[in-house]
């Protein structure tokens, strides 16, 4: 009799050592969803932190890149890549004249496939001319280019852009964010997709924009707002919607008359 409690004792104590009770298995569950919930939380504040971080920068280089324009008398622009998540500068010395009606997407479209032809279309005849006049020279030693004698269809000059070559704003790729649209004046909506341009003029002067940009989530948003005449750039922790007919301000503040 005596055995067989020992027995008995032996293998109570065996299955409370070496199970869980129902609380132990509660109290494990808890601790594992606050981890997880520290977790969930430290990477949003990261990914806000970049946010506000790739926000500030795109601000700055707004702000440069309007300076830059009115102390070089040369025109520039920020491309904005918003398939890719990158940005970069570009220059130009020539003349460049914004479209005088708002362009829908597929006119953009459109006009963008038709100077990426008039350029191919430029090359092949300047490569055709060289290859008639054997570099446009006439014979050797004579330094009268022949090519400059034939008779082309008139186009009007195009301002090229070329890549901004200072150190002090290089190409950025964006990390833990993304473009979520791009508007100015010049569009009839948001460019959501493709690329974006805003231009900087030598007499101190620049478009009205409405950037926005959010994290990889979609949760965060924030806005950059660029004055045309100032350049100044205002950031808005939402997102700010270009006007749709209503007469508004440089800001995108409608006007009440």
């Amino acid at each position: 009799m005596r055995l067989t409690r020992q027995r008995e004792r032996r293998r109570s104590g065996s299955s409370a050592s070496g199970g869980f009770t129902l609380i132990e298995i509660m109290v494990v569950l808890l601790i594992v969803g606050l981890l997880a919930g520290l977790g969930v939380t430290g990477f949003r504040a990261i990914t806000k932190g970049d946010l506000r971080e790739g926000t500030a920068h795109l601000a700055g280089a707004i702000r440069y890149l309007f300076d830059r324009a009115s102390i070089t008398g040369k025109y520039h622009r920020l491309v904005l890549d918003i398939s890719g998540g990158k940005y970069w500068a570009e220059v130009s010395d020539d003349r460049f004249y914004a479209p005088n009606e708002a362009e829908t997407p597929a006119d953009r479209h459109k006009r963008e496939e038709d100077e990426a032809a008039a350029d191919e279309d430029e090359r092949q005849r300047l490569e055709k001319q060289q290859n008639n006049y054997g570099g446009g020279t006439v014979a050797a030693g004579s330094s009268f280019d022949l090519s400059k004698l034939d008779v082309a269809e008139f186009r009007p000059r195009r301002a090229r852009f070329a890549a901004f070559k200072e150190t002090a704003l290089k190409p950025v790729s964006l990390k833990n964010l993304r473009i979520r649209s791009v508007y100015t004046p010049r569009m009839t909506e948001p460019v959501t997709s493709g690329r974006a341009y805003l231009y900087f003029y030598p007499l101190g002067q620049t478009e009205p924009a409405i950037v926005t940009l959010t994290d990889a989530s979609g949760q965060s948003v924030y806005s950059l707002v660029v004055h045309p005449i100032t350049g100044r750039v205002r950031i808005y922790n939402t997102e700010v919607l270009p006007p749709t007919g209503n007469q508004s301000d440089d800001e995108g503040n409608q006007i009440v008359k």
